[in-house]
């Protein structure tokens, strides 16, 4: 897992969500999607509408989460499946 030389940290509760609790809900901190959108001059709303965020998870401790731009192809299954 990458070193965290003057990361940003702070705790949050975890919630599930959804039938049976089938999905468990962290919350992404508020500026952390500031900076992300401000580094491609974006709006908060322009980056929530064109990136999804990706868990990394299985081989190392902990998930990673990054941002990844929404193709038009995954936009459109999106669309027919009704969801994420």
């Amino acid at each position: 897992m990458a070193q965290k030389i003057n990361a940003y940290r702070k705790r949050y509760k975890m919630r599930t969500l959804g039938a049976d609790g089938l999905n468990i809900v962290v919350s992404i901190p508020r500026v952390v999607i500031e900076k992300e959108a401000r580094s491609r001059s974006l709006s908060i709303g322009e980056f929530l509408n064109r990136f999804q965020a990706i868990a990394e998870y299985n081989n190392f401790d902990g998930v990673r989460y990054t941002f990844e731009e929404i193709t038009e192809e995954k936009r459109l299954s999106q669309v027919k499946r009704g969801g994420n």
